[in-house]
């Protein structure tokens, strides 16, 4: 069963008369009457009575036609609905960045740049680790990786941008037993544990807290590594160690003190993207970072 054929069957119900119905589809009489004989072989039943000054519906003919007219209801609805969706559908631009508080200090800022920049698209966040991250940009499955400069090695086929620049710091808890000092030195943690994330996660990240550990003398200390930088955190906060990331995570704790690295020892917030994508590439050559 065709569409043109609901429309004829309807026509001539509504009016009556296979004459008049076909003058009013633009067909000929012997061409309509044509389509409803097929049709009403295809149903197996008579839908119309023939009279000497028309048609009336049989039984079956009148359910017929009200389940057609509920269906042609149904199909402008569906035709009303594909529009308002095509109208309030955006694009997406997918955003991954890494994972933890840790990232809350800059991504409400990126986030509110985008959103004006970029207000024909839809911004999706995808918290991930260094791994995930990197793997999704080289797959396309996001098209903006924010991330340590430490974690991305730069390859060719893709671009980065400096966001922002965060002053390093040791990180530790009052939990912690040299936590209870007034103002704890450098010394005060050569025999407590460094919590750093595991190298295959981030092998930049891991050599630059090794760095960092030479550069204040407690490169002789403990180790111990964990899966992400969520759980680095928590296990600071808990008084199992102390780490290495921005003086800026304790803002806010109670429980949380750091003291910051002297000089210019911190770490670039860095946004990476395929040079391929020439949208990302627009976007992010205006932002002021």
């Amino acid at each position: 069963m065709r569409l043109e054929q609901i429309t004829y069957f309807l026509s001539v119900a509504e009016q009556g008369n296979i004459t008049a119905a076909a003058k009013s589809l633009y067909i000929s009489q012997p061409a309509l009457s044509k389509q409803i004989t097929l049709l009403e072989q295809e149903v197996g039943l008579p839908l119309f009575e023939r009279q000497a000054r028309g048609v009336v519906l049989t039984q079956a003919g009148v359910q017929f036609q009200k389940d057609l007219q509920n269906i042609l209801k149904e199909l402008e609805n569906a035709k009303k609905n594909a529009v308002l969706a095509g109208r309030a559908q955006k694009p997406l631009l997918n955003i991954g960045c890494f994972d933890g508080a840790y990232a809350d200090d800059f991504l409400p800022a990126v986030y509110d740049y985008l959103k004006e920049a970029a207000s024909g698209q839809k911004l999706v966040i995808h918290k991930c680790n260094f791994l995930e991250g990197h793997d999704y940009l080289e797959k396309g499955k996001i098209d903006l990786w924010l991330t340590l400069d430490p974690s991305w090695q730069d390859r060719p086929g893709f671009l980065k941008k400096k966001i922002t620049w965060r002053k390093g710091a040791l990180i530790y808890s009052k939990k912690l037993q040299v936590g209870q000092k007034e103002n704890p030195s450098w010394e005060d943690f050569k025999d407590e544990t460094c919590i750093l994330v595991k190298k295959s996660q981030s092998p930049g990240m891991f050599q630059h807290t090794l760095d960092t550990m030479e550069s204040i003398h407690l490169d002789e200390g403990t180790i111990e590594v964990v899966e992400n930088i969520g759980t680095q955190i928590s296990y600071v906060k808990l008084g199992r160690g102390y780490c290495f990331l921005s003086e800026n995570i304790i803002r806010g704790s109670e429980e949380l003190k750091c003291i910051p690295l002297s000089g210019d020892r911190g770490i670039d917030i860095v946004a990476v993207w395929s040079e391929k994508n020439a949208t990302v590439t627009k976007l992010m050559e205006n932002y002021p970072g």
